[in-house]
């Protein structure tokens, strides 16, 4: 289908004004730190307030021109929330926090959007049924998960949040643990199901004969063990290809479970691969999280093992255990919120250092770790008295899933201040920052002619300090020049300050197309689904007409930038579940087309907003926008009658 076919050859002016696919694909990069496009420039603020001015100059007029006899002439419509509520009799384990959590007006809610409010749940409700995804597994015995409760996308996400965590609030999580903690959840009778179905052993055998998987891309093989020197070590068995045309050596299924029965962890890289269950909870917690999340699953086996050496990570983890049993041993962190993970540490290295958690993760328990905390974990011997069960002969399944990987203020400050600097640089409005240094600077600035403080010298040196002489006198004339360097460099400072502020939407468009381009294809349920031209076998007999019902299908899924004068929609739909597994492919359209196409994004569940709403001067001009922008999956679409029997299902 050609997504930008309005199904009607009469709209000579909307298709001038369509959606076109750029000739150049968005170009993603292999390591998520790398700066992903360099399209941002000092006139972005300006082309951004282009387009808010537009909206502004349009909105007067044509809100003249509404049907005032539809059935809301408000631009959404709206259905109203449910009550918040928690399962109250989860046992929690609590450690010391570290420095951060000091402060009560803590960093972590100064600018973060409320809290979603979400619906009570059903008792024993699993990660599966909130996300409303059947194992379409044919070996499975379990029965069907029962149906979930009406939920927004985006109280999905809150509600597998929620799930994970209570008896602890979603509030109370964010300002007492979240970066700041670890947390211990038990399992009990109320919530022990919770993470069935997301993955076994069982369903991992059948996972590597029936895919095909390569060492590396899918697969780790590890075991932690004593070297010839008698340090433990973790090695890796991964296989490596010789061949450059080869990159990737494809798993043997054979010899990977020899290395399993030999004491080797096995670690899936990305299990979401093949398990549509754990894809459509990392798409749900992304919509929570507002960054990408990731998963692996460790499978190690019983007797003691141990696939990794201790070490921290560059991530927020949360330790979901699916099968078995497993001991873990979580110390303070040496960085509180390192950008990257550590190297590993020996056993030497932690020979003083107390852990804050010594404990045996039991199946249904979960274990939340902050970035930097140092951690390792291993099955359990038979004699191992820690576990208060004597069935101690049992391999270990857990899932991390991890959030928040460089995406740090320091990350989006890595993206603005340099484009700040160039920008204030080429400024024809000031010559600050490209007038040259003063002559002789370097006779009084640097290290070897910093002055140490007064209050900090002895007595004896201040009163010399304090004498007219020649020495001191020059002392003086050193001191005012490096007074008036520091008053001349601040105001440069400053200059690059005030640009970075102008540029600093542009560079939050920057990080939005990074996540979007990291984060995983949405997972849309059955319903979603019938609402989009890729789910509905009739959408092609069904025209957008000016009373057509529209809306994202999916939080932050797509995204409005403007560049080289155009406004450029970017959006993840066409995804791989790997990580940057396809190269975005953005949408352009004329300037003018922007106003429109904002409220289009930024109408998203429950509400709604009809075609002829839209900001634009023409009736074939919000069709043509609607409907490009629907063929390429982005918008859900109902009439009338549709979309009322889906608001009535969110507020029953």
């Amino acid at each position: 289908m050609n997504p930008i076919d309005t199904g009607n050859s009469g709209m000579s002016r909307a298709a001038k004004k369509r959606a076109k696919k750029k000739q150049k694909q968005f170009s993603t990069c292999t390591d998520p730190s790398e700066d992903i496009t360099n399209e941002t420039s000092v006139t972005a603020a300006t082309k951004k307030r282009s387009i808010r001015d537009h909206h502004n100059e349009t909105e007067a007029t044509i809100s003249v021109k509404q049907d005032h006899g539809s059935i809301n002439n408000n631009k959404r419509i709206k259905s109203t929330n449910q009550n918040f509520a928690t399962n109250e009799d989860v046992n929690t384990t609590d450690v010391k926090a570290t420095s951060s959590d000091i402060d009560p007006t803590n960093h972590i809610s100064k600018a973060s959007i409320p809290i979603e409010t979400i619906p009570t749940l059903p008792p024993n409700m699993s990660l599966e049924s909130i996300v409303s995804v059947v194992s379409l597994s044919p070996n499975s015995d379990d029965v069907q998960p029962p149906p979930p409760p009406p939920l927004t996308a985006k109280q999905r996400g809150a509600c597998l949040l929620q799930t994970m965590v209570a008896p602890i609030t979603l509030k109370e999580f964010y300002q007492t643990y979240w970066e700041k903690k670890p947390l211990l959840v038990r399992a009990t009778e109320s919530n022990k199901a919770r993470f069935a179905n997301l993955l076994s052993l069982k369903s991992i055998k059948a996972m590597t004969k029936e895919y095909p998987l390569y060492y590396g891309q899918d697969v780790n093989v590890t075991k932690y063990q004593k070297a010839a020197d008698g340090v433990k070590r973790r090695i890796t068995l991964d296989k490596l290809s010789s061949d450059e045309q080869t990159p990737a050596v494809r798993v043997d299924t054979s010899e990977l479970w020899s290395h399993y029965d030999a004491g080797c962890t096995i670690r899936l890289l990305c299990p979401h691969k093949h398990n549509d269950t754990i894809q459509a909870v990392l798409s749900h917690l992304e919509t929570e999280f507002q960054c990408m999340v990731g998963a692996n699953a460790y499978l190690t086996p019983p007797q003691s093992s141990q696939g990794f050496a201790p070490h921290y990570d560059d991530i927020e983890a949360f330790c979901l255990q699916l099968e078995g049993k497993k001991r873990w041993k979580v110390y303070p962190p040496t960085l509180e919120l390192p950008r990257t993970s550590s190297e590993d540490f020996t056993t030497e290295d932690l020979k003083d250092v107390k852990p804050v958690m010594d404990v045996v993760l039991h199946e249904g328990d979960l274990l939340y770790m902050p970035r930097g905390w140092i951690h390792q974990a291993c099955t359990l011997k038979d004699d191992d008295h820690t576990s208060s069960s004597n069935n101690n002969h049992q391999h270990s399944l857990h899932l991390t899933i991890s959030a928040m990987q460089q995406w740090a203020w320091i990350d989006l400050m890595e993206m603005v201040i340099p484009e700040a600097m160039e920008a204030a640089g080429a400024s024809d409005k000031s010559t600050l920052l490209r007038q040259g240094l003063p002559r002789g600077f370097l006779e009084y600035m640097g290290v070897m002619y910093e002055e140490t403080k007064d209050d900090k010298l002895p007595e004896s040196l201040k009163r010399v300090t304090e004498e007219d002489t020649p020495e001191n006198q020059k002392k003086k004339a050193c001191l005012q020049l490096q007074e008036q360097f520091r008053i001349e460099a601040k105001k440069r400072i400053q200059q690059i300050a005030i640009t970075a502020m102008e540029l600093l939407d542009a560079s939050c468009d920057q990080m939005a197309k990074r996540f979007l381009s990291e984060r995983q294809p949405p997972a849309l349920t059955i319903q979603e689904k019938k609402l989009t031209a890729h789910g509905d076998d009739t959408a092609d007999a069904k025209p957008i007409l000016p009373n057509t019902r529209c809306r994202l299908i999916r939080p932050g899924v797509a995204r409005l930038v403007i560049e080289d004068d155009k406004a450029v929609v970017y959006h993840c739909v066409d995804n791989a579940r790997e990580y940057l597994g396809n190269p975005l492919s953005p949408m352009e359209f004329e300037m003018d087309d922007g106003p429109a196409i904002e409220q289009l994004l930024t109408t998203v569940e429950p509400d709604w907003i009809l075609v002829n709403n839209l900001f634009h001067d023409t009736i074939e001009d919000k069709i043509a926008i609607t409907q490009a922008l629907y063929d390429e999956g982005i918008l859900a679409v109902a009439q009338i009658e549709e979309a009322e029997t889906m608001e009535e299902d969110h507020t029953e």
